[in-house]
């Protein structure tokens, strides 16, 4: 089973110690970006990695590129690759902002090529 948009909960308990599923945790607050790292140590889903927005998932401001631009592809590919995310992997992303965060991975990873990408509903 593949998964391109959405997967709920009950699904990904499921899946919870299924190697072949990856849970990325996207939690960010803009006015505190360390905020998302701190909520993922003190509580997230069993065996989720976490993703900072600003650190791993954008690329270098340059000042008139935007807030997160995208990242260099290869250096993208590489941090997703250390985090365990590969092609035949079903990855599942969120976060606690209703989705956004969690959206701009799901996008950023079909940017990339790897559909298997859902938010978790």
């Amino acid at each position: 089973m593949t998964l391109h948009t959405l997967v709920g909960t009950s699904v990904l308990a499921e899946h919870l110690s299924d190697p072949a599923w990856i849970v990325l945790d996207c939690r960010h607050d803009l006015f505190k970006p360390d905020a998302g790292r701190a909520e993922y140590d003190r509580s997230h889903i069993p065996g989720a990695r976490f993703m900072h927005m600003d650190r791993e998932l954008s690329g270098a401001k340059t000042g008139t590129n935007g807030r997160h631009p995208l990242p260099d592809p290869a250096r993208f590919c590489a941090t997703l690759g250390a985090a365990g995310v590969a092609r035949d992997k079903q990855v599942v992303a969120y976060d606690a902002q209703g989705g956004n965060f969690a959206a701009r991975l799901w996008w950023t990873l079909r940017w990339r090529g790897h559909d298997a990408v859902a938010v978790l509903d």
